[in-house]
Protein backbone atom coordinates (compact mmCIF):
# COMPACT_ATOMS: atom_id res chain seq x y z
CA UNK A 1 0.00 0.00 0.00
CA UNK A 2 2.59 2.64 0.66
CA UNK A 3 4.44 1.51 -2.19
CA UNK A 4 1.97 2.74 -4.60
CA UNK A 5 1.34 5.63 -2.45
CA UNK A 6 4.76 6.73 -2.85
CA UNK A 7 4.91 6.11 -6.79
CA UNK A 8 2.05 7.64 -7.58
CA UNK A 9 3.50 11.19 -5.63
CA UNK A 10 6.91 10.87 -7.79
CA UNK A 11 9.28 8.68 -5.15
CA UNK A 12 11.29 7.36 -7.83
CA UNK A 13 14.51 6.26 -5.81
CA UNK A 14 14.13 1.81 -6.25
CA UNK A 15 16.39 2.06 -3.01
CA UNK A 16 13.81 4.18 -1.21
CA UNK A 17 10.77 2.45 -2.58
CA UNK A 18 12.15 -1.34 -1.46
CA UNK A 19 13.35 0.13 2.23
CA UNK A 20 9.64 1.90 2.96
CA UNK A 21 8.17 -1.79 1.36
CA UNK A 22 9.77 -3.45 4.12
CA UNK A 23 9.30 -1.22 7.17
CA UNK A 24 6.00 -2.12 9.34
CA UNK A 25 4.92 1.27 10.15
CA UNK A 26 2.54 0.70 12.52
CA UNK A 27 5.08 -1.30 15.00
CA UNK A 28 6.47 2.88 15.14
CA UNK A 29 3.23 4.24 16.54
CA UNK A 30 0.98 3.19 19.93
CA UNK A 31 -1.20 0.67 19.34
CA UNK A 32 -4.50 2.95 19.25
CA UNK A 33 -2.61 4.73 16.17
CA UNK A 34 -2.03 1.51 14.37
CA UNK A 35 -4.45 2.14 11.38
CA UNK A 36 -3.09 5.63 10.70
CA UNK A 37 0.37 4.47 9.94
CA UNK A 38 0.33 4.74 6.66
CA UNK A 39 -2.21 8.33 6.58
CA UNK A 40 -0.65 11.00 4.84
CA UNK A 41 -0.41 13.19 8.81
CA UNK A 42 2.08 13.50 11.00
CA UNK A 43 1.17 11.05 14.27
CA UNK A 44 1.97 11.88 18.02
CA UNK A 45 4.83 9.36 19.30
CA UNK A 46 5.14 11.10 23.11
CA UNK A 47 7.40 13.92 24.64
CA UNK A 48 5.18 16.41 22.28
CA UNK A 49 6.70 15.21 19.25
CA UNK A 50 5.42 13.92 16.32
CA UNK A 51 6.29 10.80 13.60
CA UNK A 52 6.30 12.17 9.72
CA UNK A 53 4.10 10.52 7.08
CA UNK A 54 5.93 7.90 5.16
CA UNK A 55 5.92 10.29 2.14
CA UNK A 56 7.59 13.07 3.84
CA UNK A 57 10.21 10.25 4.93
CA UNK A 58 10.18 9.01 1.55
CA UNK A 59 10.73 12.34 -0.32
CA UNK A 60 13.45 13.35 2.11
CA UNK A 61 15.44 10.01 2.01
CA UNK A 62 15.64 10.59 -1.70
CA UNK A 63 16.68 13.95 -1.48
CA UNK A 64 19.49 12.65 -0.13
CA UNK A 65 20.42 9.72 -2.21
CA UNK A 66 21.28 7.30 0.26
CA UNK A 67 23.25 4.30 -1.04
CA UNK A 68 24.05 1.05 0.15
CA UNK A 69 27.59 1.87 1.68
CA UNK A 70 27.17 4.79 3.32
CA UNK A 71 27.35 5.34 6.95
CA UNK A 72 24.20 7.97 7.63
CA UNK A 73 23.06 10.55 10.65
CA UNK A 74 19.57 11.01 11.32
CA UNK A 75 18.82 13.84 13.65
CA UNK A 76 16.09 13.82 15.78
CA UNK A 77 15.28 10.46 15.30
CA UNK A 78 11.94 10.19 17.62
CA UNK A 79 10.48 7.27 16.92
CA UNK A 80 13.07 5.71 14.78
CA UNK A 81 10.91 5.17 11.67
CA UNK A 82 12.83 6.69 9.42
CA UNK A 83 16.53 5.55 10.84
CA UNK A 84 14.79 1.57 10.29
CA UNK A 85 13.66 2.68 6.58
CA UNK A 86 17.49 3.97 6.22
CA UNK A 87 18.51 0.79 7.86
CA UNK A 88 17.41 -0.94 5.01
CA UNK A 89 19.63 1.15 2.43
CA UNK A 90 22.64 1.90 4.23
CA UNK A 91 25.80 0.12 5.45
CA UNK A 92 24.91 1.74 9.33
CA UNK A 93 22.68 4.25 10.89
CA UNK A 94 23.84 6.86 13.16
CA UNK A 95 20.72 8.80 15.33
CA UNK A 96 20.57 11.55 17.61
CA UNK A 97 17.22 12.12 19.60
CA UNK A 98 16.96 14.07 23.03
CA UNK A 99 14.34 12.54 24.50
CA UNK A 100 15.51 9.89 26.65
CA UNK A 101 11.86 8.05 26.10
CA UNK A 102 12.21 8.21 22.62
CA UNK A 103 15.61 6.63 22.49
CA UNK A 104 14.91 3.82 24.41
CA UNK A 105 11.62 2.67 22.68
CA UNK A 106 13.23 3.04 19.48
CA UNK A 107 16.32 0.99 20.54
CA UNK A 108 13.50 -1.84 21.82
CA UNK A 109 11.87 -1.42 18.19
CA UNK A 110 15.11 -2.05 16.79
CA UNK A 111 16.14 -4.96 18.66
CA UNK A 112 12.37 -6.78 18.00
CA UNK A 113 12.61 -6.06 14.46
CA UNK A 114 16.20 -7.15 13.82
CA UNK A 115 17.99 -3.53 13.20
CA UNK A 116 20.79 -3.97 14.04
CA UNK A 117 23.17 -1.47 11.72
CA UNK A 118 21.47 1.17 13.91
CA UNK A 119 23.02 3.31 16.57
CA UNK A 120 21.20 5.58 18.39
CA UNK A 121 22.18 8.27 21.14
CA UNK A 122 20.49 10.68 23.15
CA UNK A 123 21.80 14.04 22.48
CA UNK A 124 21.59 17.39 20.90
CA UNK A 125 24.68 17.58 19.38
CA UNK A 126 27.46 15.93 17.29
CA UNK A 127 27.92 12.67 16.61
CA UNK A 128 30.57 12.15 20.01
CA UNK A 129 32.89 8.95 20.39
CA UNK A 130 32.99 5.89 18.52
CA UNK A 131 35.64 4.50 16.02
CA UNK A 132 33.21 5.08 13.25
CA UNK A 133 31.11 7.89 11.99
CA UNK A 134 28.66 8.81 9.33
CA UNK A 135 29.73 9.36 6.31
CA UNK A 136 26.57 10.91 4.50
CA UNK A 137 24.96 12.58 7.25
CA UNK A 138 21.03 13.02 6.77
CA UNK A 139 19.64 15.93 9.18
CA UNK A 140 16.24 14.81 8.91
CA UNK A 141 15.31 18.66 8.49
CA UNK A 142 17.06 19.62 6.47
CA UNK A 143 18.95 17.04 4.48
CA UNK A 144 22.67 17.91 4.24
CA UNK A 145 25.35 16.09 1.68
CA UNK A 146 28.37 17.27 3.92
CA UNK A 147 29.31 16.70 7.27
CA UNK A 148 30.36 20.04 9.01
CA UNK A 149 33.36 18.05 10.96
CA UNK A 150 35.37 17.13 7.47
Amino acid sequence: MVVAQLAHRGIQDRYVIAAMGKIPGEAFVAAALEEFAYADVPLPIGEEQTISQPYVVALIIEAAAVRPGDRVLEVGAGSGYAAAVLSQIAHAVYAIERHRSLVQAARARFARLGYDNVEIRVGTGPWVGGKSRPSTPLSYRPVARKCPWH
